[in-house]
């Protein structure tokens, strides 16, 4: 929803894609949602995939996007292991501050960090990040040292990136 609505409010101009990995019961509504904003030719809807094809798309990636949200019956994500995921990789991330989220993201540092439930704010950001290479380079950068650092357990993040293949290296490659 929150993604959906930040997207839409991109300028014209703006050049983006979105590939959405993962399934669950919002799915169908999410997808007519999309349809609905004339979003449907800017998104590869792929459905749950398994860790080797999520590896994959991070890589390819320019930046990861998680618009956790607190759920009405009070649900929400507490530490999400793809924004770690997306982090080991070197890829910059983009999320809310929801539960243990800034935790991982420190804003502006290791990531960008909005509001839950702020499509404006989503947007303005995307727009930011989307336009700024270098700050997404350094946003990445700087959240792959950190999780690795803060987060890793016997050193389990560091074997994932191994796996997933140097950030740096991936990074340093013209778009």
């Amino acid at each position: 929803g929150v993604l959906l609505e930040a997207l839409a409010a991109l300028p014209p101009d703006i050049y983006w894609r979105l590939i959405h990995i993962g399934g669950g019961e919002l799915l169908p509504a999410l997808r007519r949602r999309a349809e609905a904003l004339g979003l449907q030719r800017r998104i590869e809807w792929r459905g749950a995939q398994d860790q080797d094809a999520v590896i994959q798309a991070y890589r390819a990636a320019d930046l990861f996007v998680l618009a956790s949200r607190v759920a009405a019956s009070g649900d929400r994500d507490g530490l999400p292991n793809v924004l770690m995921e997306a982090q080991a990789t070197g890829l910059a991330c983009l999320s809310t501050r929801v539960s243990a989220i800034p935790e991982l993201i420190d804003d502006g540092r290791t990531g960008r960090l909005i509001a839950p439930d702020d499509s404006a704010g989503l947007a303005a950001s995307l727009a930011t990040l989307i336009g700024d290479p270098a700050a997404r380079l350094s946003l990445g950068a700087a959240g792959a040292t950190r999780v690795r650092r803060a987060f890793a357990f016997d050193r389990g993040l560091d074997r994932l990136a191994v796996k997933f293949g140097l950030a740096s290296e991936r990074r340093a490659q013209p778009a």
